[in-house]
């Protein structure tokens, strides 16, 4: 569903605080509950909190569209096979066949937008659906990107590798840049010869990943990434295998492509220079939530049945996951090892925001914040929701998706167990 369509749905859908039903909403004027909202003179006001107290905010335009039902896909009966990895390098763009249709996991129970009375299978399920609706729409047979494969003994890691690559570069062929390339290497000087040869100019590909795995990236189009052991594929570990990981860094690319940047991402800091930038969990979290779709897609397995394995992906410490969303906008330190890891609360909030509102959405606040520069007036133009009123959701539902209580706190860029 389309965000301004959704908007209208919301409206309709909205409960009527009977008790202030009789008086105009008015910008900074006191209301009741959080979150509730009303229409009046062409307007949308929201009850927001501002300084401790409960007021009206400024109101958004309701711009009224006619609703188009959305057709539903037709699972494909016949998935079409994978062709094996090459057994000598090649650098010519290949040409992928038509993406295998994966049948859209069964809802366990209904599931309505932002709803807050959810559980994590209702969740997960109806992500993986709007997400392979989203998937199925752009099958295409051809694609501007290059894969160079070294002969190699450990195929079947390969072929893993190899079935992601083709599915991530023909998902996203218009979000990325011409002429992408993708090197699986088994030594590491050979994969850093054809990065260079592309113009990449590095001298190491040893950035360690996993057992038997190492990598290189960038933000212009290239990967690297040296395979020295064999691995058997489990869809209930997914991740172990690095397929996951080559669609989260590739969608990364995507991410600078939308906001034609290739020197990083205007992420928020924890400082005023910083207040317009995008969170870190939105960062992190949607290229998690890529990553991890586009292989079980890919590899015709389970989004499901890994998830648990993908949530248990952050350091263990004792505050892991343990924080308000809020305090997940900005990294305090350390890389990942940071006490603010943004990666798996930032994926079931993306899970969050594609089940309500599709996954093309997504897309579309990357497309707009490289417009506006700022992340809250992006967000809730195309969710059709404030971030502060995400938030409040998020942190609602949150246990019955999976997450631990909120029993963590920052304090500057410490972070201290709450107490009392």
């Amino acid at each position: 569903m389309k965000p301004r369509v959704l908007l209208i749905v919301l409206l309709l859908l909205a409960p009527l605080n009977p008790s202030i039903a009789a008086t105009p909403p008015k910008a900074g004027a006191t209301c009741s509950k959080a979150g509730i909202t009303k229409n009046y003179n062409g307007k949308k006001y929201t009850c927001i909190k501002s300084s401790q107290k409960l007021v009206w905010n400024k109101g958004v335009v309701i711009k009224v569209v006619a609703s188009t039902p959305t057709p539903t896909p037709t699972p494909t009966p016949t998935p079409t096979p994978t062709p094996t990895p090459s057994p000598t390098p090649t650098s010519t763009p290949t040409s992928t066949p038509v993406p295998t249709i994966v049948a859209a996991p069964t809802p366990s129970t209904s599931f309505a937008p932002w709803s807050v009375d959810i559980n994590s299978k209702t969740l997960s399920d109806q992500a993986q659906r709007n997400f392979i609706k989203w998937a199925q729409s752009k099958a295409t047979l051809t694609r501007n990107h290059t894969q160079i494969i070294q002969p190699n003994a450990n195929l079947f890691r390969i072929s893993l590798l190899k079935k992601v690559d083709e599915k991530f570069s023909t998902l996203f062929n218009e979000n990325l840049p011409q002429n992408t390339l993708t090197v699986i290497g088994f030594d590491e000087d050979w994969t850093v010869e054809q990065l260079r040869k592309y113009g990449w100019q590095t001298n190491k590909c040893n950035e360690q990943y996993g057992t038997g795995l190492a990598l290189c990236l960038n933000l212009a189009g290239q990967q690297g990434y040296v395979i020295t052991t064999e691995t058997n594929y489990d869809p209930s570990h997914p991740g172990g295998d690095g397929a996951a990981l080559l669609a989260h860094e590739f969608f990364h690319i995507v991410q600078s492509r939308l906001l034609k940047s290739t020197s990083g991402f205007p992420t928020k800091d924890g400082q005023s220079a910083g207040a317009n930038g995008i969170p870190a969990w939105f960062l992190e979290g949607t290229a998690g939530f890529v990553g991890f779709s586009v292989a079980s897609f890919a590899l015709d397995s389970s989004y499901w049945e890994g998830r648990a394995r993908m949530l248990s992906y952050a350091p263990p410490v004792e505050s892991t996951n343990r924080n308000s969303i809020w305090d997940y906008e900005i990294r305090t330190c350390c890389g990942n090892d940071t006490p603010t890891y943004p990666y798996v609360i930032g994926q079931v909030a993306t899970e969050y925001i594609v089940a309500s509102i599709g996954f093309q959405a997504i897309l579309d606040i990357w497309t707009d914040y490289e417009k506006t520069k700022n992340f809250e007036r992006s967000f809730e133009r195309i969710t059709g929701i404030s971030k502060e009123i995400f938030y409040e959701k998020f942190d609602e539902m949150r246990t019955k998706v999976g997450l631990p209580a909120i029993t963590w706190k920052l304090d500057g860029l410490i972070n201290k167990r709450i107490t009392g």
